[in-house]
């Protein structure tokens, strides 16, 4: 009898665990000749019971249980180091836990391997391939695909992104793990783990699958995140397929919380800016005044735009009312230097014009734009040490 070994990753998925193990093991009765066994890699920041769920079912000697360390990667990869060292088996496979993807993939990615492939890739953009995830998350996910592919390639393959796989022992061993980025807390281990493979040498072929929504419970896949790995990852592998041997990716990753702080603080300034031109234009203050007033509606407009996407998943010790009185009284230093940078410009250049394309252009709007970059270092700086600074605990 053959095994073929499922990893099943799983991160609170008390709703949906028990009902995906009797699905996978249910695809055995179209699989003769084969044994399915089931590694549940379950996070070790699971809090919602998954863990008791799996293990009433260990009685079946053919369901596996361990705890990693966080992230999707982790578990796959440590899931699959599991069967290969207790169960040798003949197919290591992987799917979700969440019930997107429908189990009886399984079948079709065994069969592939069967006829001689060394990796079979679920795919919802092949012929019986169905994508069924709402308009944004499909937008997204043909999208990473162009984008991976036209970077990094191969071309012929078309899904990139998501877990269904299966693929033999042979070729697992040759993937380099020490250049998968397999231990970042994000989901880009999935195009990575494909990169790898095809390095390795990987005779690979596309099966259908049908990608739905989730049986229950909320996806962990957050699809800014995933956006920024992706297109930092494939810069990254095209900067090395070039010859340029710089961590890319690597620093782009610690870099992804002051991007997003960026975003919302040119957000902030479009939203300043309106302000301030409004109060100088319209209500007939002076520069320096307008910008005092200007700044504060951009601080509660950035306040809660960080607070409830920046910062979002940061545990703190704080409120929300609590970050907002923080929030303001960090960026009282902001707004203070901005006010005096303004100040001192107005002071020394007046309120004169310049000629700019056959256009007058106040000397005011230099003025404005002059105070982003230290406003937005200081800002950034402080609220990232101070107001949303992390909880241990």
């Amino acid at each position: 009898m053959k095994i073929v070994s499922v990893v099943l990753p799983t991160y609170n998925e008390k709703a949906n665990v028990a009902r995906t193990i009797e699905k996978v093991l249910e695809q055995e009765k179209n699989l003769p000749g084969w044994e399915i066994h089931i590694i549940v890699a379950d996070d070790i920041r699971t809090s919602d019971g998954t863990e008791e769920i799996v293990r009433k079912l260990l009685a079946n000697q053919r369901i596996h249980f361990i705890k990693t360390e966080p992230g999707l990667g982790v578990g796959l990869i440590e899931g699959h180091r599991y069967a290969l060292q207790k169960l040798r088996p003949d197919v290591l496979a992987q799917l979700d836990a969440d019930g997107q993807v429908v189990p009886d993939v399984l079948v079709k990615l065994v069969k592939t391997i069967e006829d001689g492939y060394s990796l079979a890739i679920g795919s919802r953009f092949v012929s019986g391939g169905k994508n069924q995830l709402a308009l944004v998350r499909r937008i997204f996910s043909l999208g990473a695909s162009v984008f991976y592919r036209a970077l990094v390639g191969p071309w012929d393959i078309k899904e990139v992104t998501n877990s269904a796989r299966a693929f033999t022992p042979e070729l697992f061993k040759k993937i380099n793990l020490d250049r998968l980025p397999w231990k970042e807390k994000t989901f880009i281990v999935q195009p990575a783990f494909l990169h790898e493979a095809i390095l390795a040498g990987a005779k690979y072929k596309e099966v259908p699958l049908i990608f739905r929504n989730r049986l229950e419970g909320y996806s962990k896949n957050k699809v800014f995140n995933y956006t920024y790995d992706v297109i930092t990852y494939s810069l990254d592998v095209r900067l090395h397929m070039s010859g340029v041997n710089f961590p890319f990716f690597r620093l782009a990753g610690r870099a992804k919380t002051l991007v997003k702080f960026s975003l919302v603080g040119a957000v902030g300034t479009a939203v300043d800016f309106f302000f301030y031109k409004v109060f100088i234009n319209y209500l007939g203050l002076n520069p320096a005044t307008s910008k005092g007033f200007s700044t504060e509606i951009a601080i509660i407009n950035n306040f809660m735009l960080n607070n409830y996407w920046t910062f979002r998943y940061r545990k703190t010790k704080t409120n929300a009312w609590q970050k907002l009185g923080i929030f303001n009284l960090v960026s009282m230093g902001g707004l203070v230097m901005a006010v005096l940078i303004v100040k001192f410009l107005h002071i020394y250049y007046g309120d004169g014009s310049i000629n700019l394309f056959g256009r007058s252009v106040a000397y005011n709007n230099f003025f404005f734009f002059a105070t982003i970059p230290p406003v937005m270092l200081w800002n950034f700086t402080v609220n990232h040490f101070i107001t949303w600074r992390h909880n241990d605990d």
